[in-house]
């Protein structure tokens, strides 16, 4: 067989310079497709609250009535009203015998004159029938009862008239009354915090599926030594929260918080104080107002705000840092033919001679004790002389600042930021800084894909 010969590539200047061209552009290529685009973002304000989710325990400054006796109950304050120190609050009997006496008593009274208020008996019928569905025919029950109370909600000139008649009627043995140990707002029900303080509560404590509640109305029968009644006495009272570790740090240096109950929106004011058990955080919240809104629950969501920043919103991607010389207040200064602030340059010849000339570079931050200049505009070396004293400083001290590029001018303009606060992706700093940024400026995206004073367009 024939061997088959190989073709020899014959290389040519113009062969040679087409392949350089060809790997010039395909690693050009490859840069691109992998260099980061550079983006602008035009800057807006916000606001970034900080907020915390809890659900708490509800402590009131409370007053606890027990039953005296096994029997039937009797309220005569509806719940959720005011009554007075040793008011009649409820009474007891064993078999509703005397409860039917008093409302023969209270039938005879209404007869001879009102002791009741009708207007409000319309509004309970009036409220009942805005929310009545045939699903919840429960709460036919909870009018009943609500009326009832309402009805028996007499005087207190009045109600000693029907004590005195029931007692000539059945006895005085056969029934006892129960007076308000205290001043303030009734409420019928007993719970797992009965005579328990806010400094006795436990990380257990919030597990709700071991909550335990029982609701009294007239004419239920209760036990010996069963609390039947709480009286809440002001609007103080406290709400108690778990933290995490993470959360006691946050609010371990606050002393007051803002506070906004779930259910219905409402915001209030609040003392903190947090202390660690052991291994457990909590928090104690302490209110002066709204102690009646709440006064039937015992755990309440609440969201707590810590902190509330309004400012410029920035991604966090365009932050940058830029080294700036450091230079004293004490050495800005006035020309003799200047109002405007300057720096003392002050040089020396070869011949020793020395000479200061007034400068005014651009101050790129200010604070209290120090200007912040940038090293490119100052250079090196430089002295600066005070006027006020013999006093001179060499500039060479640098410390890094905070900024991002700003392109309004169509280059990459550093600008020195003041940030408020972070969160998430964004920051938002302080608005109208000197040498800042303000609202509607671009900014560079991406801080890594620019270089300062480079040409965007």
């Amino acid at each position: 067989m024939a061997k088959r010969k190989r073709k020899k590539i014959h290389w040519n200047i113009g062969l040679v310079i087409f392949a350089v061209i060809f790997v010039y552009l395909l690693i050009n290529v490859v840069l691109f497709l992998g260099k980061k685009k550079l983006s602008v973002y035009k800057v807006t304000e916000d606001k970034i609250t900080n907020t915390l989710s809890f659900t708490g325990i509800a402590f009131r400054d409370e007053k606890l009535a027990e039953a005296s006796q096994s029997g039937y109950i009797t309220y005569y304050v509806e719940e959720g009203k005011r009554v007075k120190k040793t008011g009649t609050l409820f009474t007891l009997d064993k078999d509703k015998k005397v409860q039917e006496a008093f409302a023969e008593q209270v039938e005879e009274l209404e007869r001879k004159g009102k002791v009741t208020d009708d207007q409000e008996i319309q509004q309970k019928i009036a409220d009942y029938q805005s929310i009545y569905s045939d699903h919840n025919f429960s709460d036919v029950y909870d009018l009943k009862y609500d009326l009832k109370n309402v009805i028996l909600n007499l005087n207190e000139k009045s109600m000693e008239t029907v004590i005195q008649a029931v007692e000539q009627k059945m006895g005085s043995e056969s029934f006892q009354t129960v007076h308000s140990p205290a001043s303030g707002i009734a409420v019928f029900y007993s719970d797992s915090f009965d005579d328990k303080t806010p400094e006795e509560v436990k990380n257990s404590d919030f597990d709700q599926t071991k909550y335990r509640i029982s609701h009294y109305n007239t004419s239920d029968k209760v036990k010996k030594g069963e609390v039947v009644a709480r009286i809440s006495q002001d609007e103080n009272w406290t709400i108690v929260i778990p933290l995490s570790e993470e959360e006691y740090r946050m609010l371990k240096d606050k002393n007051q918080v803002s506070v906004r109950f779930v259910q219905d929106e409402t915001k209030a004011s609040a003392s903190v104080e947090v202390k660690k058990k052991g291994g457990d955080y909590f928090g104690y919240l302490s209110f002066d107002d709204y102690a009646v809104r709440y006064i039937s629950d015992r755990y309440l969501e609440i969201d707590v705000t810590l902190d509330s920043y309004k400012g410029l919103k920035i991604p966090n991607t365009a932050i940058a840092k830029k080294r700036f010389y450091q230079v004293p207040v004490s050495f800005l200064s006035k020309g003799n033919n200047s109002t405007e602030e300057g720096f003392s340059v002050r040089s020396t010849s070869d011949d020793g001679e020395v000479t200061v000339e007034q400068k005014n570079y651009k101050i790129y931050k200010r604070t209290e004790k120090y200007c912040y200049l940038d090293p490119e505009e100052v250079g090196e070396n430089v002295v600066l002389q005070s006027m006020d004293s013999d006093k001179t400083f060499l500039v060479e001290t640098t410390k890094s600042l905070e900024g991002v590029y700003c392109t309004n001018q169509g280059y990459a303009d550093f600008r020195p930021i003041e940030i408020l606060t972070k969160k998430d992706d964004y920051s938002i700093i302080e608005n109208d800084t000197e040498y800042g940024i303000g609202r509607y400026d671009f900014v560079v995206l991406d801080s890594t894909t620019i270089k300062e004073n480079q040409m965007i367009y």
